[in-house]
């Protein structure tokens, strides 16, 4: 082909290369544009986001840790904490999130531990199979995900789980105790990872450790997170087994549109974090 033809050729391929990134932006937008829309049709009850720019709700996050880490489950010993805050020396070095109500309540919190010099708490109380490699590789940014603790009011009932987990009703379907108010099968505690899920991609995390409660990786399991056990089970809080879970892997779940409620783990997520599907 001529030197002129090839030139044309180019020109032609970025063209089409052009108007297919133009597609694939538009596309991106109008999905986030759906997103929004099906999210402001349906009755937000819970709230969350990072509170560590905001001290009172920071102290009401580590109040809520001391009444269901001291008081109520009574893993730690309240006479240590005489300000009734449950603060210790991993949140200096963990991001920490808070779920409000409609009445402006924190009736959740969370934190997401980075690796410091302290470490992850987890592996202080908990082993690892021998085989693990994923934990360790260098180019994995991992965050230990701890202090999930929820308010005694959105329990439901006495055989409830510390999550308000047990036997409840389809989503957005329950009611909270009492009646009061609109209140449904974990969307709670999914509205926290919902809030951790969006920092991990604004902060380039991929990876999330955590120790958990069967009753917690089963609610987990039923949205779809894949988490994957890499440890036995110790007693640490309770009897828990260490779990780890790659970001990438739940990025393809959401994708996959198979859990109508994980859509909303995209809505104001800004574009250039928002995760692409695979191409085997």
């Amino acid at each position: 082909m001529s030197e002129d033809g090839s030139c044309h050729t180019t020109a032609r391929q970025q063209a089409s290369s052009d108007r297919k990134a133009v597609l694939m932006s538009n596309s991106t937008l109008a999905e986030a544009a759906s997103l929004d829309l099906l999210v402001e049709n349906r009755p937000q009850y819970f709230q969350c986001r990072e509170i560590d720019d905001t001290p009172e709700l920071l102290e009401q996050s580590f109040g809520l840790r001391y009444q269901v880490y001291c008081l109520e489950r009574a893993f730690l010993n309240p006479e240590h904490y005489l300000n009734h805050m449950e603060i210790d020396t991993f949140d200096a070095y963990a991001l920490h999130f808070g779920t409000m109500n409609l009445e402006g309540e924190l009736v959740g919190t969370a934190r997401l531990v980075q690796d410091g010099v302290a470490g992850f708490p987890l592996l202080q109380h908990c082993s690892i199979f021998p085989s693990e490699t994923e934990l360790y590789r260098p180019e994995n940014t991992v965050v230990e995900v701890s202090r999930l603790s929820v308010s005694r009011k959105y329990r439901r009932l006495k055989i409830d789980g510390p999550y308000g987990d047990h036997s409840a009703p389809a989503v957005y379907a329950g009611k909270e105790r009492g009646g009061e108010h609109a209140q449904n099968e974990g969307e709670l505690i999914v509205s926290l990872y919902r809030a951790l899920y969006q920092a991990s991609k604004r902060h380039g995390i991929t990876h999330w450790l955590a120790a958990t409660e069967r009753s917690l990786h089963r609610l987990l399991a039923k949205f779809g997170f894949p988490f994957r056990l890499i440890g036995p089970q110790t007693d640490y809080f309770g009897p828990v087994a260490p779990y780890l879970m790659d970001v990438s892997e739940f990025d393809q779940v959401i994708l996959s549109h198979k859990k109508p409620l994980l859509d909303e783990f995209l809505v104001g997520l800004e574009p250039q974090f928002r995760p692409v599907p695979r191409r085997w």
